[in-house]
């Protein structure tokens, strides 16, 4: 693993920071969905293309992940976090400010830049935050900030939106971010950087590593479940299940919900195994496998809500472990680039698991569907059984 010099004494003090500034990235970047019929009423668009607006900042995160490896490998990633921070709001704050849609998904593409940073760096300063022992369940507890900024957004953005209009709503999501800040820079003391800055030639080992490239993959097909759940459950639980779209939403709620608990309950679990991620990541997709065949069997409400209860916990058992695990596999000098490759596959399965979900549910079945959720488990098991124990 990478040598890195001490960042604090406060770990837990930099994680607020951390995930007060990674909830708000996310509450921004689903800000949209909470409040479709002024969004699309302001600007004219029908819903595929207001979908656009989430899914430009997942495409710019993706385009820049790498090369920000290279950077949190060379530079100070407190640094790169102070600067994420800054083009993040400025970026949403000119979102208040355009008249066209294209100009508006502009300013959503420079935000979804920062994601690099503010996501990935701040993941990668979290974890060298904590001692050895607790690593994992820090990481974990980071992480948990995606599915907080998602329920923040969904939460929040009806009761705003009367009040601050649209605009003010996908733009005030920053300023929880910011108010991350104050704790981050009180927290981190010392710089965190690798002892040496990782020249070219160390980048494209890094990019090749057998080892992180198998635990990456295992990510993407956990991600890829996790988005495939969430995606098209609720309508699958209008279409076969047979309940009305307000309860089918609720339902659908509990995918995320548990994400609050099991992230950081599978971190937790890993350092109580010794510091052993393999078996956590494992487990986690064994649990998938019975979600799949309830859901697939369910004729009530109470089946349905069990299948979608184990698959949101499937789904997310092992996201912090990933982080860690694939720190403490790579090479020298190359954590940050390590981080990169886990997340450009991991966001490459959000992005891919609705269409091709969506696909298989159009050409063939829902229970196609649900033997394609069965492969992504199979394939998670296979490419991650082969990693070796730091």
């Amino acid at each position: 693993m990478a040598s890195r010099s001490s960042p604090t004494s406060h770990p837990w003090l930099a994680l607020a920071g951390c995930f007060l500034m990674a909830t708000g990235f996310n509450a921004y970047t689903f800000a949209p969905a909470s409040i479709m019929p002024p969004f699309t009423a302001a600007f004219g668009i029908d819903k595929p293309t207001a979908g656009l607006a989430i899914s430009v900042v997942f495409l710019a995160w993706v385009c820049f992940q790498l090369p920000s490896g290279f950077l949190m490998d060379r530079y100070d990633n407190r640094r790169l976090v102070w600067a994420g921070t800054g083009v993040f709001t400025a970026a949403a704050v000119a979102g208040l400010f355009t008249t066209t849609y294209p100009a508006f998904l502009a300013t959503r593409f420079v935000a979804g830049v920062t994601a690099v940073f503010l996501w990935t760096a701040n993941a990668n300063i979290v974890g060298q935050s904590f001692p050895v022992d607790r690593r994992a369940v820090g990481t974990s507890l980071f992480v948990t900030s995606a599915p907080a900024g998602v329920t923040l957004a969904q939460a929040a953005g009806p009761a705003l939106e009367p009040l601050v209009g649209w605009q003010g709503v996908v733009a005030g999501y920053a300023a929880v971010a910011v108010c991350g800040l104050p704790l981050f820079v009180w927290a981190l003391d010392g710089p965190v950087r690798n002892e040496s800055a990782l020249s070219l030639a160390g980048f494209r080992r890094a990019l090749g590593d057998r080892r992180v490239l198998a635990i990456a993959l295992s990510s993407f097909c956990a991600y890829s479940l996790f988005v495939l759940f969430n995606s098209w459950m609720p309508t699958y639980a209008t279409e076969v299940v047979g309940v009305d779209a307000g309860a089918a939403g609720a339902l659908a709620a509990l995918l995320p919900a548990m994400g609050l608990f099991a992230r950081p309950g599978g971190g937790w679990l890993s350092d109580r195994l010794g510091g052993r991620r393999r078996p956590v990541i494992v487990g986690a997709f064994l649990l998938v496998v019975p979600a799949l065949v309830i859901a697939v069997l369910a004729t009530s409400v109470v089946g349905f809500a069990v299948a979608l209860v184990l698959a949101g916990i499937g789904s997310q058992l092992g996201t912090g472990v990933f982080y860690v695990y694939v720190e403490e596999v790579s090479g020298a000098g190359s954590g940050g680039t390590s981080l990169a490759v886990l997340m450009t596959l991991s966001i490459g399965g959000s992005l891919l698991a609705p269409v091709a979900t969506g696909f298989v549910i159009q050409s063939v079945s829902w229970a196609a569907a649900f033997g394609l959720g069965g492969l992504l488990a199979v394939g998670g098991v296979l490419a991650i059984s082969r990693v070796p124990r730091p």
